[in-house]
């Protein structure tokens, strides 16, 4: 019987993946998998092949970020683990292929264009790609000019460029978007006397484990490294959709590995988009289509959430005026606004009162036994 629903599940998957590649083109411009639609064909990277003809990266696998793997307290507009920045002032992240012919960032080129921003508007824009049901947004940071003085090597290479500004406070890596779905959905507690409160069926996902372990993805990997840790402690990062945090949980495995519960992967089981963030999307796009058209307009379905940049994109092209720029608040107000939206609750104070929370009902899971904290997960080692 299991194996029967596996399969059904496999081919169920099959098909909405090849149902969405057949269907869901974007002027020529393919992306198979809805879960990066929302990003706009502007940020997509291009590229001249070896017979000099412009080339758009567009498959799923291809489609790279710089993940935000570590950032600063003070530093609220970036989640790390889950935001890409996919693109900087509406431009596409710049790369160049190596001797092996692999895409690295142009970190030089980076560096020009961030002292630039210093030396005039004093402000740049992120466009960010979040992992959390793959909805994009848009950040503005504030560049201020470092006093500190730089030692210039002159015997270095000739193109290399030092920043002139202060710290952003966030660290990235360049990695695979498609790693933010190398997550495990838990389904169901299976035996409680194992789990102990500490996983919740329906809203947790497993996104991380100690050193890195489950950062290569795949259905079977999950298994495998618990099987690897028998009679081992091992300690998975897991984020709730519920509270929006991520705890680290230990478990001490015992002969059999097991974790008690089950567990989904795959295209069904993804991380989906936070519900503030759901609902604030759908209030804003409903607004703009009030304000654009006077006739009624359909309710925006939660599902469609993804195609919202897609819609905007239609509407701006109908416009007859079409502005260069449009900010709603000035950079100074969002930064006034992030800070004391966060500042009456303190990281310690957070972890402690939805880790409290964060149990099954009592039919289901055994309350005792939370006392781990939440911390963010460690970044996925770049595998060249």
């Amino acid at each position: 019987m299991f194996g029967f629903a596996k399969k059904l599940v496999k081919n169920l998957e099959q098909s909405v993946n090849e149902t969405i590649q057949t269907i869901n083109t974007r002027n020529n411009t393919a992306i198979t998998d809805v879960y990066f639609h929302s990003i706009p064909e502007s940020l997509l990277i291009r590229y001249y092949d070896s017979s000099n003809n412009l080339k758009i990266i567009s498959n799923v696998d291809q489609l790279y970020g710089l993940r935000v793997v570590a950032a600063d307290e003070y530093q609220l507009q970036l989640t790390p683990f889950f935001d890409y920045i996919i693109g900087i002032n509406d431009l596409p992240i710049p790369v160049q292929f190596n001797e092996y012919g692999y895409m690295v960032v142009d970190y030089v080129a980076i560096y020009k264009l961030l002292n630039e921003a210093v030396l005039g508007p004093r402000e740049v824009k992120l466009n960010i790609w979040s992992g959390k049901g793959g909805f994009y947004r848009e950040e503005y940071l504030s560049m201020q000019p470092s006093d500190e003085l730089h030692d210039v090597d002159i015997s270095s290479n000739a193109d290399s460029v030092a920043p002139i500004f202060v710290s952003l406070g966030f660290k990235v890596q360049w990695q695979p978007l498609v790693a933010a779905t190398y997550s495990y959905h838990i389904l169901s507690i299976t035996d409680p006397s194992v789990n102990r409160g500490r996983l919740v069926a329906n809203s947790d996902y497993i996104i991380g484990c100690q050193e890195g372990l489950l950062c290569t993805g795949g259905e079977k990997l999950l298994y495998n490294i618990l099987q690897s840790k028998q009679n081992q402690e091992i300690e998975l990062f897991v984020y709730n959709t519920e509270y929006d945090v991520v705890r680290n949980v230990r478990f001490q495995l015992n002969d059999k590995a097991k974790l008690g519960c089950n567990v989904g992967y795959g295209y069904l089981h993804r991380i989906p988009i936070p519900k503030d963030v759901q609902e604030k999307m759908i209030i804003e796009q409903q607004t703009g289509q009030s304000n654009t058209y006077s006739q009624e307009q359909q309710p925006l379905n939660p599902e469609d959430i993804l195609q919202i940049p897609l819609l905007q994109q239609q509407q701006q092209q109908n416009e007859t005026e079409i502005k260069a720029e449009f900010k709603p608040l000035s950079f100074e107000q969002q930064i006034t606004n992030n800070r004391k939206k966060h500042a009456k609750t303190s990281v310690g104070n957070l972890d402690n009162s939805l880790l409290s929370q964060l149990q099954e009902p009592e039919e289901t899971i055994n309350r005792a036994g939370i006392s781990d904290s939440s911390v963010p997960p460690p970044p996925i080692v770049n595998k060249s």
